[in-house]
């Protein structure tokens, strides 16, 4: 039986999944990547709404953030202020983060922070800051050490700056992931179609669409027949007066004839507040296609508002069989006024 079971250990580490590879050199992580305000660690971000009225957000931020900050097992995360007056939302955190994981061991952290939430017309603001760790806990009651002695630029990176440290970089990568994937969920909580949420510190509108020199202005009948399919396999976004907003490839409707003009129509789920207020408030709109894996449209489709309907489910399965006719949706029907296409 020992034999055995030595032989078994002995094999065991070639049926372990391998471990996934670190890039310690990633410029996402490196110079600059973590930022002091008066001395503390501090990730801020800057969410732009034009579309959504104060209310509409803090209500939208408030109940995301219920929902990312509760108890959990012996993890103490919670809101605890909140001041719909002032757009003024607060929320102590704490969670682990995991380095490695495998049969044999497991690598984590517990991490402390808190987050700082302030809505005003136009725009969210987020701020991560206060970082503390608690690492090795059940070892002798573990470490405990403050994202600003722990991973700041001159201890987390080595003397050149090239790379992260051993030991405090993965601390440091940890929560730069972290603090990426929660901005990340806060603005998709919004709508907002974030373009970059690597180590910037704001979420800018989005850009212009390209301009018809790299997009040639098409007739309805050029246009393939497989849009549906091109925003499934790619993205599909809705955009109006310089915000751009990702939707589901099951939003879009198709193209009809509406007092003998052509029109397009999407079907947007009335839960989706920022789609729906970016509707509301525009009279022009532009739905765009990318194919996979580009950062650019490849069709462009621009309307001007003609009607709006409130949908019922028997008014659904007629139009579009992907929708979910349990759910509550909104028909917007624009008069196509121009469409660009690569």
């Amino acid at each position: 039986m020992k034999k055995l079971l030595f032989i078994l250990l002995a094999c065991l580490p070639l049926f372990l999944p391998a471990r996934e590879k670190k890039d310690n050199s990633d410029p996402k992580y490196l110079a600059g990547a973590v930022t002091l305000t008066d001395g503390k660690v501090t990730f801020t971000q800057e969410l732009k709404t034009p579309s959504m009225s104060k209310s509409e957000v803090y209500k939208q931020m408030l109940k995301w953030a219920n929902n990312r900050f509760k108890p959990e097992d012996k993890l103490q995360s919670r809101v605890v202020y909140t001041n719909e007056d002032d757009g003024e939302i607060a929320a102590l955190a704490e969670e682990y983060m995991v380095f490695s994981s495998t049969a044999l061991s497991l690598d984590r952290t517990r991490i402390y922070y808190q987050l700082f939430i302030y809505v005003e017309e136009g725009s969210c603001k987020m701020e991560m800051t206060r970082i503390r760790y608690w690492y090795d806990e059940n070892r002798d009651g573990g470490e405990r050490y403050t994202a600003e002695e722990w991973i700041t630029d001159d201890m987390a990176l080595n003397k050149k700056k090239t790379k992260l440290a051993p030991i405090c970089g993965k601390f440091r990568r940890e929560t730069i992931d972290l603090k990426d994937n929660l901005f990340k969920s806060a603005a998709e909580a919004l709508g907002v179609y974030v373009l970059n949420t690597q180590a910037s510190a704001s979420v800018q509108p989005a850009t212009s669409l390209p301009t018809a020199g790299k997009l040639k202005e098409v007739s309805l009948e050029q246009l393939p027949d497989n849009l549906a399919e091109v925003a499934a396999s790619g993205k599909m976004t809705l955009s109006a007066n310089g915000e751009e907003i990702s939707m589901k490839a099951s939003d879009w409707g198709g193209f009809g004839k509406l007092f003998n003009k052509n029109v397009a129509y999407m079907l947007v789920e009335q839960n989706l507040i920022a789609a729906n207020a970016m509707m509301e408030h525009n009279d022009t709109y532009k739905i765009s296609f990318y194919t996979a894996g580009s950062n650019e449209p490849s069709i462009v489709i621009e309307c001007s508002k003609s009607m709006v309907q409130k949908m019922s489910a028997e008014d659904l399965k007629s139009l579009n069989k992907a929708v979910d006719a349990s759910k509550s949706y909104t028909m917007y029907i624009g008069e196509v006024t121009r469409i660009l296409m690569k």
